[in-house]
């Protein structure tokens, strides 16, 4: 594991997301709603992130009665796209780009 000495390290981390062609923002985010580091734009990234948390502790208690915490989340506009994945217990990475975002999370 990379040893990370400050917060610009991490914007470092989600960066290469948005050489994904369809991704246009990348961001960890804390469970509880926080933004830890984000790269790219066309959303406003601290309220994704609040909404994030939300929408991932739904998921995990649903998750939970089907047996397990969830691997992805993901959620499709008219027009764009987002993916939410759980890294750890507290930290998840958000991706949201244009709707072929969706791609991925197949």
């Amino acid at each position: 594991m990379r040893d990370i000495k400050k917060k610009d390290s991490l914007a470092e981390i989600v960066s290469p997301y948005l050489d994904i062609g369809p991704v246009l923002a990348a961001a960890l985010v804390s469970t509880d709603g926080l933004l830890v580091a984000a790269a790219g734009g066309g959303v406003d990234l601290e309220a994704l992130a609040a909404h994030s948390a939300s929408a991932l502790a739904a998921t995990s208690a649903l998750a939970a009665e089907l047996g397990g915490p969830p691997r992805l989340l993901s959620l499709e506009t008219g027009n764009r796209g987002l993916i939410l994945a759980p890294l750890t217990k507290d930290v998840f990475l958000a991706l949201a780009g244009k709707r072929s975002i969706m791609s991925l999370a197949r």
